[in-house]
C-alpha cells in the first residue's frame, strides 16, 4: 500500500510568466504584427512551446496574448486586433 502523500492530489503546476512576457514584448515593438510572424519570431529565437515543441501555432501565440493581457502586460485592445 502507498503512503497518503503518494496518493494525495497533486499541487497546480507555477505559471511561467516568460512566454507572455516575451510575446507581449514582441507585439508592443510592433502593434501590427500577425500571429503567424509572431510564431516565425519565436521559432527563429528558438522558444519552445508551453508543451515544449518547436513549432509554433497562431493559437497558441494568441493563447499567450490573451494571458499577458491577464497578466497586465499589455492592453486589452492590442491582441484583440488580430482576430
Amino acid at each position: 500500500f502507498l503512503p497518503a502523500e503518494v496518493l494525495a492530489r497533486a499541487g497546480r503546476r507555477e505559471t511561467d510568466d516568460r512566454l507572455p512576457a516575451i510575446v507581449a514584448g514582441i507585439k508592443g515593438a510592433d502593434p501590427d504584427i500577425t500571429l503567424q510572424a509572431i510564431c516565425t519570431r519565436l521559432e527563429a529565437m528558438r522558444e519552445r512551446t508551453p508543451r515544449g515543441r518547436t513549432r509554433w501555432q497562431p493559437s497558441s501565440v494568441k493563447m499567450l496574448l490573451e494571458r499577458a493581457e491577464r497578466l497586465g502586460l499589455m492592453p486589452y485592445e492590442s491582441s484583440q486586433n488580430q482576430m
